[in-house]
């Protein structure tokens, strides 16, 4: 029998509380941002971002898929979406339209990094993988 999001999240919840508040903090933050209050998302974001860092349970892996990547996401995206865009008649418009292309994607990338997030809090931590050149020892 399959667990409910209910009991997933309270199961969670009792097993990894920095990590759920982490995501939720993602979550809440992206689904704000920009609008109503872009200063609250942003400063929710830099909060969660900084408990993903601490975290224990995730990777170097996540959190880099999770902090720098969705940054990086970010600005690939927002070159990406004005270099296919159309022509502007000034700096002003390219600046407005960049930087709603940026908001946009920015919001989308914490939602992302939430999810991502949440999905490896269920699977568990990752094995650590041993460099080719660290020899077993067998006994």
């Amino acid at each position: 029998m399959t667990k409910g999001f209910a009991e997933a999240v309270a199961d969670a919840w009792r097993q990894h509380r920095l990590e759920v508040i982490a995501v939720a903090l993602l979550a809440i933050a992206g689904l704000i941002f920009p609008y109503p209050i872009w200063v609250i998302g942003f400063v929710l974001w830099l909060i969660g971002s900084s408990v993903v860092l601490s975290s224990k349970l995730w990777s170097r892996v996540d959190k880099w898929l999770s902090v720098p990547g969705l940054l990086v996401l970010v600005i690939v995206g927002t070159a990406i979406a004005e270099s296919l865009g159309g022509k502007r008649p000034d700096a002003a418009a390219y600046g407005d339209e960049a930087r709603g292309a940026a908001a946009t994607l920015f919001k989308i990338a914490m939602l992302l990094a939430a999810v991502y997030l949440a999905w490896r809090t269920q699977r568990g931590p990752r094995d650590r993988v041993m460099p080719s050149w660290v020899r077993h020892h067998h006994r």
